[in-house]
Protein backbone atom coordinates (compact mmCIF):
# COMPACT_ATOMS: atom_id res chain seq x y z
CA UNK A 1 0.00 0.00 0.00
CA UNK A 2 2.91 2.45 0.86
CA UNK A 3 5.04 1.61 -2.76
CA UNK A 4 1.60 2.28 -4.13
CA UNK A 5 0.79 5.56 -2.48
CA UNK A 6 4.63 6.78 -3.56
CA UNK A 7 3.71 5.42 -7.18
CA UNK A 8 1.01 7.67 -7.52
CA UNK A 9 2.31 10.99 -5.81
CA UNK A 10 5.52 10.85 -8.27
CA UNK A 11 2.93 10.48 -10.60
CA UNK A 12 1.14 13.31 -9.61
CA UNK A 13 4.32 15.35 -9.36
CA UNK A 14 5.57 14.01 -13.16
CA UNK A 15 3.98 16.91 -15.23
CA UNK A 16 5.51 19.32 -12.58
CA UNK A 17 9.00 18.17 -13.18
CA UNK A 18 8.30 17.64 -17.46
CA UNK A 19 7.41 21.75 -17.24
CA UNK A 20 10.10 22.52 -14.78
CA UNK A 21 12.32 20.78 -17.52
CA UNK A 22 10.92 22.31 -20.46
CA UNK A 23 10.23 25.62 -19.13
CA UNK A 24 12.79 26.47 -16.56
CA UNK A 25 15.87 24.81 -16.79
CA UNK A 26 16.43 23.97 -20.71
CA UNK A 27 15.61 27.80 -20.87
CA UNK A 28 18.68 28.51 -18.60
CA UNK A 29 20.90 25.62 -20.22
CA UNK A 30 20.02 27.59 -23.62
CA UNK A 31 20.63 30.87 -22.28
CA UNK A 32 23.79 29.97 -20.81
CA UNK A 33 25.10 28.35 -23.73
CA UNK A 34 24.52 31.49 -25.89
CA UNK A 35 26.41 33.39 -23.51
CA UNK A 36 29.57 31.72 -24.71
CA UNK A 37 29.15 33.11 -28.02
CA UNK A 38 28.79 36.03 -30.27
CA UNK A 39 24.92 35.91 -31.40
CA UNK A 40 22.68 38.42 -32.72
CA UNK A 41 19.54 36.27 -33.67
CA UNK A 42 20.04 36.53 -37.65
CA UNK A 43 23.41 35.32 -38.26
CA UNK A 44 24.89 31.77 -37.57
CA UNK A 45 26.22 31.76 -33.30
CA UNK A 46 29.44 31.83 -32.91
CA UNK A 47 32.01 30.59 -29.91
CA UNK A 48 33.43 33.45 -28.31
CA UNK A 49 34.35 31.57 -24.83
CA UNK A 50 34.96 34.23 -21.87
CA UNK A 51 35.04 36.98 -24.53
CA UNK A 52 31.05 37.91 -24.22
CA UNK A 53 31.79 38.61 -20.66
CA UNK A 54 34.76 40.36 -20.60
CA UNK A 55 32.55 42.49 -22.88
CA UNK A 56 30.02 42.91 -20.65
CA UNK A 57 32.06 43.22 -17.38
CA UNK A 58 33.67 46.27 -19.29
CA UNK A 59 30.43 48.07 -20.35
CA UNK A 60 29.38 51.45 -17.50
CA UNK A 61 25.92 50.29 -18.85
CA UNK A 62 26.17 47.83 -16.50
CA UNK A 63 27.78 49.37 -13.71
CA UNK A 64 25.25 51.99 -13.62
CA UNK A 65 22.81 49.47 -13.73
CA UNK A 66 24.46 47.65 -10.76
CA UNK A 67 23.83 50.55 -8.94
CA UNK A 68 20.49 50.96 -9.66
CA UNK A 69 20.27 47.24 -9.08
CA UNK A 70 21.74 47.63 -4.91
CA UNK A 71 19.71 51.15 -4.22
CA UNK A 72 16.67 48.81 -5.51
CA UNK A 73 17.23 45.94 -3.23
CA UNK A 74 18.13 47.56 -0.01
CA UNK A 75 15.48 49.45 -0.24
CA UNK A 76 12.54 47.27 -1.51
CA UNK A 77 13.80 44.00 -0.39
CA UNK A 78 13.81 44.90 3.68
CA UNK A 79 10.53 46.86 3.50
CA UNK A 80 8.86 43.95 1.72
CA UNK A 81 10.18 41.28 4.51
CA UNK A 82 9.52 43.37 7.20
CA UNK A 83 6.04 44.43 5.80
CA UNK A 84 5.03 40.75 5.02
CA UNK A 85 6.17 40.19 8.82
CA UNK A 86 3.61 42.67 10.17
CA UNK A 87 1.08 42.00 7.94
CA UNK A 88 0.96 38.67 8.80
CA UNK A 89 0.73 38.98 12.69
CA UNK A 90 -1.85 41.27 11.93
CA UNK A 91 -3.49 39.12 10.08
CA UNK A 92 -3.68 36.20 12.44
CA UNK A 93 -6.75 35.76 13.62
CA UNK A 94 -10.16 34.47 12.59
CA UNK A 95 -12.42 37.04 12.63
CA UNK A 96 -13.74 39.65 9.86
CA UNK A 97 -11.37 41.82 9.94
CA UNK A 98 -8.55 39.34 10.24
CA UNK A 99 -9.91 38.15 6.75
CA UNK A 100 -10.37 41.24 5.47
CA UNK A 101 -7.09 42.00 5.98
CA UNK A 102 -5.40 39.11 4.28
CA UNK A 103 -7.99 39.43 1.32
CA UNK A 104 -6.61 43.06 0.85
CA UNK A 105 -3.06 42.14 1.06
CA UNK A 106 -2.70 39.21 -1.37
CA UNK A 107 -5.52 41.11 -3.79
CA UNK A 108 -1.96 43.37 -5.04
CA UNK A 109 0.11 40.30 -6.04
CA UNK A 110 -3.10 39.07 -8.56
CA UNK A 111 -3.35 42.31 -10.15
CA UNK A 112 -1.70 42.36 -13.83
CA UNK A 113 1.68 44.37 -13.94
CA UNK A 114 0.61 46.88 -16.43
CA UNK A 115 -2.21 47.57 -14.28
CA UNK A 116 -0.17 48.13 -11.66
CA UNK A 117 1.89 50.08 -13.62
CA UNK A 118 -1.19 52.41 -14.78
CA UNK A 119 -2.34 52.73 -10.91
CA UNK A 120 1.01 53.90 -9.93
CA UNK A 121 1.28 56.40 -12.61
CA UNK A 122 -2.60 58.01 -11.30
CA UNK A 123 -1.01 57.52 -7.87
CA UNK A 124 1.87 59.76 -8.75
CA UNK A 125 0.36 62.10 -11.30
CA UNK A 126 1.14 65.80 -9.82
CA UNK A 127 -2.11 67.02 -10.85
CA UNK A 128 -4.73 64.69 -10.49
CA UNK A 129 -3.13 61.44 -8.45
CA UNK A 130 -3.53 61.43 -4.39
CA UNK A 131 0.26 61.88 -3.87
CA UNK A 132 0.04 65.56 -5.82
CA UNK A 133 -3.45 66.25 -3.14
CA UNK A 134 -1.27 65.89 -0.05
CA UNK A 135 1.48 67.44 -1.21
CA UNK A 136 -1.21 70.78 -1.83
CA UNK A 137 -2.65 69.98 1.38
CA UNK A 138 0.60 70.54 3.05
CA UNK A 139 1.24 73.54 1.59
CA UNK A 140 3.97 72.38 -0.82
CA UNK A 141 3.59 72.37 -4.88
CA UNK A 142 3.61 68.79 -6.24
CA UNK A 143 6.22 68.15 -9.25
CA UNK A 144 6.72 65.69 -11.51
CA UNK A 145 8.04 62.98 -9.70
CA UNK A 146 9.10 60.50 -12.34
CA UNK A 147 11.72 62.69 -13.77
CA UNK A 148 13.62 63.04 -10.50
CA UNK A 149 15.98 59.99 -9.79
CA UNK A 150 14.67 59.15 -6.44
CA UNK A 151 11.80 60.01 -6.56
CA UNK A 152 11.50 57.27 -9.99
CA UNK A 153 13.52 54.91 -7.53
CA UNK A 154 11.04 55.31 -4.48
CA UNK A 155 8.24 54.73 -6.97
CA UNK A 156 9.38 51.89 -8.09
CA UNK A 157 10.29 50.69 -4.49
CA UNK A 158 6.69 51.56 -3.07
CA UNK A 159 5.16 49.59 -6.41
CA UNK A 160 7.30 46.23 -5.49
CA UNK A 161 6.37 46.75 -1.96
CA UNK A 162 2.63 46.98 -2.66
CA UNK A 163 2.74 43.42 -4.05
CA UNK A 164 3.83 41.53 -1.80
CA UNK A 165 1.10 39.46 -0.96
CA UNK A 166 3.27 35.70 -1.74
CA UNK A 167 5.92 36.76 1.20
CA UNK A 168 2.74 37.54 3.38
CA UNK A 169 1.49 34.05 2.53
CA UNK A 170 4.24 32.42 3.68
CA UNK A 171 5.30 34.14 6.72
CA UNK A 172 1.24 34.02 7.83
CA UNK A 173 1.68 30.14 7.58
CA UNK A 174 4.90 30.06 9.41
CA UNK A 175 3.45 31.86 12.37
CA UNK A 176 0.43 29.72 12.51
CA UNK A 177 3.08 26.81 12.58
CA UNK A 178 4.70 27.88 15.80
CA UNK A 179 3.40 26.26 18.70
CA UNK A 180 0.92 28.15 20.99
CA UNK A 181 2.53 26.20 24.16
CA UNK A 182 5.69 28.45 23.87
CA UNK A 183 3.73 31.39 24.09
CA UNK A 184 1.83 30.05 27.17
CA UNK A 185 5.01 29.20 28.61
CA UNK A 186 6.21 32.80 28.02
CA UNK A 187 2.98 34.53 29.70
CA UNK A 188 3.05 32.37 32.56
CA UNK A 189 6.59 33.83 33.01
CA UNK A 190 5.36 37.12 32.94
CA UNK A 191 6.62 38.08 29.25
CA UNK A 192 4.50 40.92 27.33
CA UNK A 193 3.76 40.79 24.06
CA UNK A 194 6.82 42.93 22.79
CA UNK A 195 9.08 40.11 24.51
CA UNK A 196 7.18 37.36 23.30
CA UNK A 197 8.22 38.95 19.79
CA UNK A 198 11.72 39.30 20.48
CA UNK A 199 12.15 35.88 22.09
CA UNK A 200 9.51 33.76 20.63
CA UNK A 201 7.93 34.95 17.28
CA UNK A 202 10.98 36.87 15.87
CA UNK A 203 13.90 33.69 16.08
CA UNK A 204 11.58 31.19 15.03
CA UNK A 205 10.18 33.20 11.96
CA UNK A 206 14.46 33.84 11.43
CA UNK A 207 14.69 30.85 8.75
CA UNK A 208 11.82 31.40 6.93
CA UNK A 209 12.63 35.14 6.62
CA UNK A 210 16.39 35.11 5.51
CA UNK A 211 14.53 32.29 2.51
CA UNK A 212 11.99 35.39 1.71
CA UNK A 213 14.86 37.73 1.53
CA UNK A 214 17.25 35.51 -0.58
CA UNK A 215 14.21 34.76 -2.90
CA UNK A 216 12.85 38.32 -3.66
CA UNK A 217 17.05 39.55 -4.42
CA UNK A 218 15.48 38.01 -7.83
CA UNK A 219 11.83 38.03 -7.42
CA UNK A 220 11.04 42.00 -6.63
CA UNK A 221 13.62 43.04 -9.27
CA UNK A 222 11.87 40.86 -11.99
CA UNK A 223 8.35 41.83 -11.05
CA UNK A 224 8.79 45.38 -11.18
CA UNK A 225 10.29 45.12 -14.80
CA UNK A 226 6.87 45.82 -16.77
CA UNK A 227 5.93 48.70 -14.51
CA UNK A 228 9.76 50.20 -14.76
CA UNK A 229 9.63 49.69 -18.57
CA UNK A 230 6.39 50.96 -18.70
CA UNK A 231 6.44 54.22 -15.75
CA UNK A 232 10.85 55.07 -16.49
CA UNK A 233 12.32 53.26 -19.41
CA UNK A 234 15.21 52.80 -16.78
CA UNK A 235 15.66 56.42 -16.48
CA UNK A 236 15.75 59.13 -15.89
CA UNK A 237 19.48 58.96 -16.35
CA UNK A 238 19.27 55.09 -15.93
CA UNK A 239 18.13 55.62 -12.13
CA UNK A 240 15.77 52.45 -12.38
CA UNK A 241 17.48 50.35 -15.04
CA UNK A 242 17.95 47.37 -13.07
CA UNK A 243 19.59 44.23 -14.17
CA UNK A 244 16.40 42.63 -15.33
CA UNK A 245 15.86 45.47 -17.55
CA UNK A 246 19.22 45.83 -18.75
CA UNK A 247 18.63 42.07 -19.93
CA UNK A 248 15.73 42.98 -21.54
CA UNK A 249 17.07 46.22 -23.64
CA UNK A 250 20.33 44.34 -24.80
CA UNK A 251 18.70 41.17 -25.73
CA UNK A 252 15.70 41.60 -27.31
CA UNK A 253 15.14 45.94 -27.91
CA UNK A 254 18.67 46.32 -29.37
CA UNK A 255 19.37 42.25 -31.06
CA UNK A 256 22.64 41.34 -28.70
CA UNK A 257 21.08 38.45 -27.34
CA UNK A 258 24.58 36.89 -26.43
CA UNK A 259 25.07 39.68 -24.03
CA UNK A 260 21.69 39.94 -23.24
CA UNK A 261 22.20 36.03 -21.89
CA UNK A 262 25.37 36.84 -20.28
CA UNK A 263 23.56 39.37 -18.51
CA UNK A 264 20.94 36.94 -17.76
CA UNK A 265 23.67 34.28 -16.50
CA UNK A 266 25.11 37.18 -13.93
CA UNK A 267 21.65 38.05 -12.85
CA UNK A 268 21.25 34.09 -11.84
CA UNK A 269 24.07 34.10 -10.07
CA UNK A 270 23.85 36.77 -8.27
CA UNK A 271 20.39 34.97 -7.31
CA UNK A 272 22.84 32.16 -6.25
CA UNK A 273 24.80 34.04 -4.34
CA UNK A 274 21.82 35.77 -2.39
CA UNK A 275 20.45 32.35 -1.47
CA UNK A 276 23.83 31.48 -0.43
CA UNK A 277 24.44 33.97 2.02
CA UNK A 278 20.85 33.55 3.31
CA UNK A 279 21.97 29.64 3.85
CA UNK A 280 25.07 30.41 5.72
CA UNK A 281 23.48 32.74 7.98
CA UNK A 282 20.65 30.26 8.54
CA UNK A 283 23.52 27.81 9.40
CA UNK A 284 25.57 30.56 11.58
CA UNK A 285 22.27 31.45 13.38
CA UNK A 286 21.90 27.62 14.64
CA UNK A 287 25.41 27.40 15.92
CA UNK A 288 25.15 30.21 17.52
CA UNK A 289 22.08 29.13 19.26
CA UNK A 290 23.57 25.65 20.21
CA UNK A 291 26.52 26.98 21.81
CA UNK A 292 24.37 29.52 23.78
CA UNK A 293 22.32 27.25 24.66
CA UNK A 294 25.32 24.76 25.60
CA UNK A 295 26.18 27.11 28.05
CA UNK A 296 23.15 26.65 30.31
Amino acid sequence: MTGRYQRGVALMGLPFLVGSVLLVVGPVLITAGYAFTSYDGFTPATFNGLGTFRDVLADPELHRSLRATAWFLVLAVPLRIVGGLLLALLADGRGRIAGATRVSVFAPAVIPDPATALIWLWVVNPLYGPLGAVIRLGGGTPGPVLIDPWGARLTIVALSVFALGEGFLVTLAARRELSPQLYEAGRAEGARSMALFRRITLPLLAPVLLLLAARDVLVSMTNALVPTLLLTRGGPLDATKTLPLLVYERGFREGFLSEGAALAVLTLLLGVAAFALAWLAYRGGRAFARARDSRF
